[in-house]
């Protein structure tokens, strides 16, 4: 297997890879065979947030391959939320029985399914005799609490028509700490008889080729974190390489084209700054001193004050 024939998909993290990201990403690095959207769900009152519903508009996201995700905690959630992307004209949509943060988990959302495997069968029973015009995928992690749950839910699976499985070999409660288990993902091959994707842990070509070396067979990966650190990362892993003084310049360019879109969408300097703030949480880590990089950008009080930042931390880190 050559890097060119490996697939690489985008993660969902929401407040992240929204569709700004992903089209500014697409234009500036690409490399990326799926991008899945973060997740539509419902709030307070049975209310969808505006930007969620922005994020899977067919008119933001034009002609990129986007996979919407859906979060849910019950059959009516997801029927109604399957709907609204039905409506929209999506073929495949993914189902979030993954995410590993309290506010869902306890309203009995992404990861919590994993403690439910009873019920999860029966929802996918419903959701499989309705012969919906779509396809469905599945992200997942290992459990809630405890890195077994994954095997009786591999069962249910195994059951239904589905697209492909996504699996972060993370429990629910380690969150983003520790490494990511290998091993529960050789466990998973051998249990599921659907495509796998892995997901986990993958910063760099070389943790992508130290999977490859345990997994030969395997060629669909999942990025999250490592491309909102370095955007050229899907490309690396195909791959592409790129000189430091070329890699500056496109991490730049792709800073300003995010910056622009950000700029043309929000209002006033200090909901720019908060939304560039926070993509600099993980961008900081791609630079050699990234306390400082992000000190730069945090002390910013106006734009004219942050572009000065960020042309010191392009040139000096």
């Amino acid at each position: 297997m050559t890097q060119n024939t490996i697939k690489i998909y985008q993660a969902p993290l929401q407040g992240f890879t929204d569709f700004v990201f992903r089209k500014v990403h697409s234009e500036t690095f690409g490399g990326v065979d799926k991008y899945f959207i973060p997740y539509l769900s419902y709030g307070k009152g049975r209310e969808i947030k505006k930007s969620q519903l922005k994020d899977v508009l067919p008119e933001n996201n034009g002609a990129l391959p986007v996979i919407p995700q859906v979060l849910f905690s019950d059959q009516a959630e997801l029927f109604d939320l399957i709907k609204i992307l039905l409506d929209y004209g999506y073929e495949e949509i993914n189902l979030n029985l993954g995410c590993p943060y309290p506010m869902a988990t306890n309203r009995g959302r992404g990861a919590a399914w994993l403690e439910k495997p009873e019920e999860l069968n029966e929802l996918l029973q419903q959701l499989y005799s309705k012969a919906l015009p779509a396809r469905f995928s599945v992200k997942m992690r290992a459990g809630l609490t405890n890195d077994q749950d994954a095997k009786a839910v591999f069962g249910v699976l195994n059951e239904f028509p589905l697209e492909e499985i996504i699996y972060h070999p993370r429990t629910a409660s380690q969150m983003y700490t520790g490494k990511a288990n290998p091993a529960l993902f050789a466990e998973a091959l051998s249990l599921v008889k659907h495509p796998m994707v892995y997901n986990g842990d993958l910063f760099s070509e070389a943790d992508l080729e130290q999977m490859r070396v345990l997994f030969p067979e395997q060629n669909t990966w999942m990025i999250g974190r490592g491309s909102l650190i370095m955007p050229a990362l899907a490309s690396q892993l195909r791959g592409n390489s790129y000189e430091l003084k070329e890699l500056r310049r496109k991490m730049k360019e792709f800073h300003d084209q995010l910056l622009d879109a950000y700029s043309a969408r929000l209002q006033g300097d200090s909901h720019i700054l908060m939304k560039m703030n926070q993509f600099w949480t993980y961008f900081c880590e791609s630079f050699e001193n990234p306390h400082k990089a992000m000190k730069l950008v945090k002390k910013s009080s106006n734009l004219v004050k942050y572009n000065a930042a960020v042309v010191e931390i392009f040139r000096n880190y």
